[in-house]
């Protein structure tokens, strides 16, 4: 009887767990490489080599390090030629697959690899990383039943699979495991990723860690296993510093609550808390962290949140309170706005009368961003303004300019000694409140001539803001003389021509960024696109595709290319390639 893709790949999978089995025992990984990096040609072995070998060598690896596959190619097949007996070419043939590869010519780059495996699979490090990287040609080809083939291949080999590229390997067998539903099988895959790829390949150790964190604490919870995992893997961040006693460090079982309450698989969510918060039981009273999980997966296995209140008010009471302890729990409450009012001006009144300005300000700060307003406005009306110094005043009003009206944010301002300040003060708060509203944006500007007197405030930053107001106001004139004041390039140009263009003098804007487009580069490239876009809004489409054919045909590297092509697709204009010219 014929077997399916899926069912050969389970049997494959499976028999790899025998050749695994003893994967922790193995000689120590070749650490030195890191996962994902290229894979070098040792110093000591270049040393070796003779003179015209050596500078053939390092005159292929100089195109290959800045990206010139093509000419790196040709190098190292003519040195596969002339030094056919090198010690170098298992290198030498790898590379020349990985400059196809790079080129995504997959499919010869693969008949590269094979080469390096079928004539030197003694080369451990060359051999394993030829076999990944056939998988990952594969897998780039969209073909996953042979990727997972190869590098089942590949960790089979016990040489093979310390190479740090095989964590990856190890970490996509695992997730295949758990795709076909065999969780035990998959997550000893994870367990020796995890552990045996620590340093050499830290992203596949820490999404193998993820793996069996979940399955051990939610889809079959064990606390034995986690432990001794939890040692093995040096803990759950892969940081390995006092990990020996799992039983009493509260990061071990806050990560197993954690991992159990953002479970989306509610009935294993369930189970996994009240296996868990029977585990803890009433320990670790001085963690409030801790034990508030400890309520929360209670609360998700009991469903009785009268239980979790009274668990939570309890644990509030267990230690002295504090305004930090009071909002630390109005952040617990936030999904009961009321409880949460009356738990703060029940816990907090005892605090408010002695609080100085900056706890005072830190307190209303801290209660606006609970989106406790209502809260941050009782607290703010009662500190009494009266003797604040004008840094103190200002302060205040930046806050209270979200609650209280013009007038009374004026009468506090005009209480401030600085004049200078107080007009700054004004302008912040006008500019702040300008977006769509031409009389703020009046008022903001009305600032400007007294803080242009100041050296403190005078430059290139309040003509570029007293441009944006004019700009606003569609003073156009006044708003680009205030922008060329400001001479910010190139954004004085782009905001110059949107103003000419606002003004209907489209020859002026042109040539406006003509002027720019001599700069080169990403600005020449937004300069040209520009030009496109006044062309269109004077109406002149014809001119606008002839414009959007230039960006394309001599900017194709920049992103303004991929925005001209995706223009003239709508038009409906035919075009060849994502970087070529259009045509009729």
């Amino acid at each position: 009887m014929a077997r399916s893709p899926s069912s050969l790949t389970h049997i494959r999978l499976k028999f790899l767990l025998l050749s695994l089995a003893i994967l922790s025992l193995q000689a120590p990984l070749a650490l030195a490489q890191k996962a994902g990096d290229e894979i070098p040609f040792p110093p000591e072995s270049f040393k070796k080599l003779d003179t015209f070998e050596a500078l053939n060598l390092e005159d292929a690896d100089k195109l290959y390090n800045k990206g010139d596959f093509k000419g790196a190619f040709a190098a190292y097949k003519a040195y596969s030629f002339e030094f056919a007996k090198s010690k170098a070419m298992p290198y030498v043939l790898l590379r020349m697959g990985r400059c196809l590869h790079k080129l995504e010519k997959r499919n010869a780059a693969i008949k590269a690899y094979e080469d390096v495996v079928n004539y030197f699979p003694d080369d451990v490090r060359y051999a394993a990383g030829a076999l990944y990287y056939i998988g990952e040609c594969h897998g780039q080809n969209g073909d996953e039943e042979k990727r997972t083939a190869i590098w089942a291949r590949l960790v089979k080999d016990d040489d093979y699979v310390t190479q740090a590229n095989s964590g990856t390997a190890l970490a996509h067998l695992g997730a295949a495991m758990q795709k076909l539903g065999k969780f035990e099988e998959a997550t000893e895959y994870q367990w020796r990723t995890a552990v045996a790829f620590l340093s050499s390949n830290p992203n596949a150790a820490k999404a193998a860690r993820e793996a069996v964190l979940y399955h051990y604490a939610v889809r079959q919870p064990n606390h034995d296993k986690l432990k001794e995992f939890y040692v093995a893997a040096s803990g759950f961040d892969g940081q390995g510093k006092n990990i020996k006693d799992p039983e009493n460090d509260t990061r071990y079982w806050s990560a197993i609550l954690n991992t159990a309450l953002d479970s989306k698989e509610k009935e294993k969510r369930e189970a996994a808390c009240a296996y868990w918060t029977a585990k803890i039981g009433t320990r670790f009273g001085e963690s409030d962290h801790l034990r508030k999980q400890w309520c929360d997966a209670q609360l998700v296995h009991e469903k009785n949140p009268k239980n979790w209140l009274d668990r939570m008010a309890k644990l509030y009471a267990a230690k002295p309170a504090s305004l930090d302890r009071i909002m630390t729990w109005c952040g617990y409450y936030k999904d009961d706005a009321k409880f949460r009012s009356a738990f703060f001006e029940k816990e907090a009144q005892s605090f408010l009368g002695g609080l100085k300005f900056d706890d005072r300000m830190k307190l209303m700060d801290q209660l606006r961003g609970k989106q406790m307003d209502a809260e941050a406005q009782a607290v703010m009306r009662g500190l009494d303004t009266k003797g604040l110094s004008d840094t103190e005043l200002i302060r205040y009003v930046s806050f209270a300019a979200g609650y209280e009206s013009e007038e009374v944010i004026l009468r506090h301002l005009a209480r401030m000694k600085d004049p200078l300040e107080a007009t700054k003060a004004r302008y912040d708060y006008y500019k702040a409140r300008s977006h769509k509203n031409p009389p703020n944006m009046e008022k903001a500007l009305a600032q400007i001539p007294e803080l242009r007197k100041s050296p403190k405030y005078a430059g290139a930053q309040l003509s570029w803001d007293e441009a944006t107001l004019l700009d606003g106001l569609r003073r156009y004139e006044e708003a680009i003389k205030a922008y060329r004041a400001a001479n910010r390039q190139p954004d004085t140009t782009w905001a110059v021509a949107d103003c000419l263009v606002a003004l209907k003098q489209y020859p002026e804007a042109i040539k406006t960024l003509r002027e720019i487009e001599s700069v080169g580069g990403g600005v020449a490239a937004q300069a040209s696109l520009k030009i496109a876009g006044v062309h269109r809004a004077s109406g002149d489409k014809a001119r606008e595709v002839d414009q959007l054919r230039a960006v394309l045909k001599r900017y194709p590297k920049h992103p303004q290319s991929s925005e001209a092509h995706r223009i003239l697709e709508g038009y409906g204009v035919a075009l060849i390639g994502g970087e070529a010219e259009a045509e009729e």
